[in-house]
């Protein structure tokens, strides 16, 4: 049995970042927690990926379908949960995660290594 003020405390936090957020249902019945416009926070990264995918139609293009499916079989996935409060609780880690991956990602970026491999030649 999760604890009602954690409960309390991660919807807090989702519906801070994501006004309007929502509890969702998948076909299988299990549970997630869904933007205002129904996008799974958790699993942002593949809607982000299916609105920036340019798909190339020309023959001997490299982003068709087939690249795109490969695209989107990259990206990990966060299961969704058997319960809401687990939803909730959940939805609150994958917001954690990715501010801390996103702010990591600019002091790793390749830009920024080959900038200091130079400087320390």
């Amino acid at each position: 049995m999760i604890d009602k003020n954690k409960f309390n405390k991660a919807k807090k936090a989702v519906l801070k970042k994501y006004p309007g957020a929502k509890t969702m249902c998948d076909w299988g019945g299990k549970f997630f927690v869904a933007t205002a416009d129904g996008k799974d926070i958790c699993n942002l990264q593949i809607s982000q990926t299916v609105d920036k995918y340019n798909f190339d139609q020309t023959e001997g293009g490299d982003f068709g379908v087939d690249n795109f499916n490969s695209t989107l079989n990259k990206i990990p996935t966060i299961p969704h949960t058997d319960s809401i409060n687990e939803a909730w609780l959940q939805a609150e880690v994958a917001i954690r995660s990715n501010h801390i991956v996103n702010r990591n990602n600019g002091k790793f970026s390749d830009e920024k290594i080959m900038k200091k491999i130079l400087q320390d030649e």
